[in-house]
């Protein structure tokens, strides 16, 4: 059996954004090491400073909103979760 997935031009994959070229300082013995092993540097770098920017961007979201995140916990406990009679699974 075989299946043909057609995808029409406006559904297809496209790149996030376009590339850049900039400089970047790296310790000569971890990029001659990431050269021997034939690693993509440009890729791996990328893949970091993204994985660093959704971080920054989750702390400082979490640091926005700590008084309403606190607020909402402080009224679970006192009045305990919202609709717990219809829960299905119990955990005591």
């Amino acid at each position: 059996m075989c299946i043909i997935r057609v995808f029409h031009e406006d559904s297809m994959p496209q790149a996030t954004s376009e590339k850049q070229r900039t400089n970047v300082t790296l310790t000569a013995a971890t990029l001659a090491a990431a050269r021997e092993l034939g690693l993509n540097v440009s890729a791996i770098s990328d893949a970091a400073l993204a994985a660093a920017v959704r971080k920054a961007k989750a702390d400082a979201w979490a640091e926005e909103n700590a008084g309403a995140i606190a607020e909402r916990r402080a009224w679970i406990e006192a009045n305990g979760t919202p609709l717990a009679e219809l829960q299905v699974l119990k955990i005591d």
